[in-house]
């Protein structure tokens, strides 16, 4: 609440506070500061690598969600989402330790080419007599998976790379012309 004071109460020291009624002086108890502890406790080791390895590959398989993976490891959610991009920290997201990395990087590699291997595997299992005994959901289906895959697997150029750039036509139509716009010339018959 904001008010008028009297110059007494104005001059007073900045820890006293006086009421306008009573002329009665009351100490204000001085503030505290204390000091936020930031980071790790000091009783605490650092995570061990084979430990953020474990955390990373746990959160890339889908083991759990970040906080059941945090307890699992006994780590916070934060250092799961961290440790998932190859960084050390939330601090250092946008710039991952090259060893963790790798690792994940190694880690995806072996995914994709068990899955290549599924994959090649299911295609040299569909052959032109299953094709041709199936019904025609199912052959919808399967072009549209398979339409995906050749997607998948061509490598992407530069122009296709980039989703927000589309085909555009531009049609350019003739100026209409009044008749304000021609000469006209009287003609007498003679």
């Amino acid at each position: 609440m904001m008010g008028i004071v009297s110059d007494e109460d104005f001059e007073l020291d900045g820890n006293e506070v006086t009421s306008s009624d009573k002329k009665e002086v009351t100490r204000i108890p001085s503030a505290n500061v204390e000091e936020i502890k930031r980071g790790r406790a000091p009783d605490t080791k650092e995570v061990p690598s084979q430990i953020r390895e474990a955390v990373a590959r746990a959160t890339i398989n889908g083991e759990g969600t970040h906080k059941q993976i945090a307890e699992t490891y006994s780590v916070s959610p934060s250092s799961v989402s961290a440790y998932a991009v190859g960084a050390h920290s939330t601090s250092s997201y946008h710039s991952p330790n090259s060893s963790l990395s790798n690792a994940i990087t190694d880690h995806k590699a072996r995914i994709s080419n068990k899955a290549r291997n599924r994959l090649l595997s299911a295609l040299n299992n569909i052959t032109s007599d299953k094709l041709a005994n199936a019904k025609v959901r199912d052959l919808a289906a399967i072009a549209k998976d398979m339409s995906g895959i050749v997607q998948d697997m061509e490598p992407q150029s530069p122009s296709s790379s980039n989703s927000s750039q589309s085909v555009q036509f531009v049609f350019m139509s003739p100026k209409v012309k009044d008749i304000e716009d021609y000469k006209i010339i009287d003609v007498n018959d003679a």
